[in-house]
């Protein structure tokens, strides 16, 4: 079904996390918006403060020049002091609220007894300062706030203040008072809100659906690997996956498994081999038995008819039974039941036995046997397996070798490698034939004059890989074979 598809789960995945990228970019978003506006608005009252303030000081200032140029009283310095400032701080807020740049402040002027000395036209409604920020402008302490409204309104209006003490002679003459509604600030991020709640789903929506088409051609190839795939059977093992060339991750997949079809072919094929020689391998001597024995029973025989028969017989069924045998070893190979029985062996005595035995065969066919090796060279192996390794490797040598041959082994040190090189001026094989030279009842002679079964070699492999050494073959048609084997040395 289509919600448990890559495509659909990618989709998914892909819409969560750009959900939740948006939702941390959105509340960033905001919450830096909302702390830029109030620092904005905060650094606006300031500046109207600190200008009131500089105001003041400037009155004072000029006040005390007049004051001592025509040498008025203190009594009636502070007597007209207090009329002329309260005039002209009234007359300063109001040409400020005039401003059109500051319609939305509100000022006011306290006396350190908390009497309002000059106020902006709209304060009224506008809640007073507490007592204890007021206590603490006298301090000297300049204080920003929120409040709101004592009149009723249909939507709460919030007014950001600034509070602070215009000083004299150390001494705190005035509280200024400037303020401004919150209206537009919250406005701006009610707007930016509903934006956000807006443009947030409708942004997951749109980019899903995009997400799901870029899945979904991603993954083409991926739908045309499985229509293939389908397709493949074991009579089309060879039938590959179309690579789609785009040097990813499926490619390296479609490549994959390409190579595992190949594999899986060659098993295939490996055991279709199996099984057709085995079969034309056990036939062929229990058909020489049949046969024989049909033979003998039609009629009374004398008893030296009955024994070469009993003999033919015998000779077939030890084919069969070392056919079965190296099978078994094989298997046993394979499933590592046969585990190398390990100690020192003199690697060059050992194998100038088996080609002192296997000398005597030579002879017979006038072949030179040639041994060369270097002396102390020991491994540490199963010494009846590497007999049998020596001794399937020697005797195939011997069989393909014409009359007046030369069969030459040399052992030497490599060094931490024990180097042996069986090499022949026998019949050779061909490019094709050294392929398979490993493989099971594989036989370049299809004349059917080779006794074998094709399992010498194998054996020899599987004997090679389970000491954790080396074997390769070179050779050329009618110009010999030469084989390397290497051995890790004690």
């Amino acid at each position: 079904m289509f919600y448990k598809s890559i495509r659909f789960k990618i989709t998914i995945v892909y819409m969560a996390i750009l959900a939740l990228t948006l939702s941390v970019f959105s509340a960033a978003l905001y919450h830096y918006v909302s702390v830029s506006l109030y620092e904005n608005m905060d650094t606006l009252l300031r500046s109207k403060a600190e200008g009131i303030v500089h105001a003041i000081n400037t009155y004072w200032a000029t006040e005390k020049i007049g004051t001592k140029r025509y040498g008025t009283g203190p009594d009636q310095y502070a007597k007209d002091e207090m009329i002329d400032f309260a005039t002209i701080a009234q007359k300063w807020v109001q040409e400020r609220y005039k401003d059109p740049k500051l319609l939305d402040i509100i000022i006011q002027i306290y006396d350190p007894d908390g009497t309002v000395v000059a106020s902006s036209r709209n304060t009224q409604g506008i809640a007073g300062i507490s007592e204890d920020i007021f206590i603490s402008a006298l301090d000297g302490k300049s204080i920003f706030d929120t409040l709101a409204p004592s009149f009723p309104t249909k939507k709460l209006v919030s007014f950001r203040v600034f509070i602070t003490p215009a000083v004299q002679n150390e001494r705190v003459e005035y509280v200024v008072e400037v303020a401004s509604p919150l209206t537009s600030i919250q406005t701006t991020l009610d707007t930016m809100k509903v934006t956000l709640f807006i443009l947030f789903p409708l942004t997951v929506l749109v980019t899903g659906v995009m997400g799901s088409l870029l899945a979904t051609l991603s993954l083409r190839p991926v739908d045309s690997m499985i229509k293939t795939i389908h397709a493949i059977t074991a009579e089309n093992m060879k039938l590959s996956l179309a690579l789609p060339g785009t040097r990813d991750e499926i490619e390296k997949l479609a490549e994959t498994f390409n190579d595992m079809l190949a594999r899986l072919d060659n098993a295939f094929t490996s055991q279709k081999r199996l099984f057709e020689d085995l079969s034309h391998d056990l036939k062929t001597p229990l058909t020489v038995m049949k046969g024989e024995f049909e033979v003998i029973l039609k009629k009374t025989r004398s008893a030296e008819e009955y024994e070469a028969v009993l003999k033919s017989s015998l000779e077939e069924a030890n084919k069969i039974i070392r056919l079965v045998d190296n099978l078994l070893m094989l298997a046993s190979f394979e499933s590592k039941k046969i585990l190398p029985e390990r100690r020192d062996l003199d690697l060059g005595v050992l194998v100038q036995g088996i080609a002192t035995t296997i000398g005597k065969l030579a002879l017979k066919k006038d072949i030179e046997m040639r041994v060369v090796k270097a002396d102390g060279i020991t491994v540490k192996a199963d010494e009846q397996q590497l007999k049998q390794l020596f001794f399937n490797l020697l005797d195939n040598a011997v069989k393909y070798t014409n009359p007046s041959g030369v069969i030459t082994v040399r052992i030497a040190r490599d060094g931490g490698l024990a180097r042996i090189e069986m090499q022949d001026t026998g019949i050779g094989m061909t490019e094709e034939h050294l392929a398979h030279v490993f493989d099971r009842f594989y036989r370049a002679d299809k004349s059917g004059t080779d006794q074998g079964f094709g399992l010498g070699l194998s054996i020899v492999k599987s004997v090679v890989d389970a000491h954790g050494g080396t074997i390769t073959v070179k050779s050329r048609y009618s110009a010999g074979t030469t084989f390397i084997i290497t051995l890790p040395i004690a």
